[in-house]
């Protein structure tokens, strides 16, 4: 059991919810706006990498991130600034993120126990 069990689960419902569609705009911004900005870069950033323009199934997704986004600008200032955080740096010298496309789950805990210890 993790320490941070409470944010890895509202963290797995956040990327779920978006990338199944199961999340309304609202819903996805009242999660989005309890965590840490950081966890948030991670996530849109993990669904925009999974799902590319290119790849047919992105359109949903796509769609859903440009309505978070579009309508939550706060958000969206607060992520920005997460691209140059140190966790950004440490995870791009130590993991691929196509690395966890089949394994959400050990993603969003990781992610998770590093931006809250």
């Amino acid at each position: 059991m993790s320490l941070f069990e409470s944010e890895i689960r509202e963290a797995t419902r956040l990327l779920g919810g978006i990338e199944a569609g199961s999340l309304s705009a609202a819903d996805a911004f009242n999660i989005m706006d309890k965590q840490d900005p950081v966890l948030n870069y991670f996530i849109m950033r993990f669904l925009r990498e999974k799902y590319p323009a290119s790849n047919p199934a992105s359109e949903g997704v796509l769609s859903r991130i440009v309505e978070i986004t579009s309508t939550y600008t706060d958000l969206v200032t607060k992520m920005k600034k997460s691209e140059t955080d140190s966790l950004r740096h440490w995870f791009d010298d130590t993991y691929e993120m196509r690395d966890f496309y089949s394994k959400q789950d050990q993603f969003v805990q990781l992610v998770v126990e590093k931006v809250e210890g």
